[in-house]
């Protein structure tokens, strides 16, 4: 399972790269102050100084805010969404790989919202068996403080 996602996450990385730059083309005000955030966090992250990093990953934040780069990208989305059949494609494989590695990482970590996020792509991709299954599971799981607060108490879900 290990090489499929490495796959997919490369796959994403290269779109992810072509979108920014098609952003950065239509916004060209952006790149400057992102290009300088990203680095800061990849010299903090080369330094492995826990300080610094958590110093550039606010920065990056802060810069992402500051700018409404969020909004604009949603704003370039819909736009390119309704020119391109593929833009929408490709977008929306984007995010389903993202959504499944953050599935991944709350199985482990023991949340359930990333389930939640996913469950309309198993009612979209016809698979039956786990459209049935997650809501019940989700719902099962959302009332287990209720139904069985030991369980919930001891965080064994």
């Amino acid at each position: 399972m290990k090489r499929p996602l490495e796959a997919h996450l490369t796959t994403v990385q290269a779109l992810f790269d072509l979108y920014m730059e098609e952003l950065f083309l239509e916004h060209p005000s952006l790149k400057g102050p992102c290009a300088e955030a990203a680095e800061q966090v990849d010299l903090s992250c080369l330094k492995h100084m826990q300080q610094q990093m958590l110093k550039a990953q606010q920065n990056m934040l802060a810069t992402l805010e500051t700018n409404k780069v969020l909004k604009m990208m949603a704003e370039f989305d819909q736009k390119k969404e309704a020119q391109t059949p593929l833009f929408k494609f490709v977008r929306h494989y984007m995010r389903m790989v993202l959504l499944t590695y953050t599935f991944i990482r709350a199985t482990r970590d023991g949340h359930l919202s990333s389930i939640d996020a996913l469950c309309k792509y198993f009612f979209a991709r016809d698979k039956q068996k786990y459209a049935r299954i997650v809501p019940l599971y989700l719902a099962e799981m959302t009332t287990l403080p209720v139904t069985d607060p030991n369980i919930h108490q001891d965080g064994l879900v």
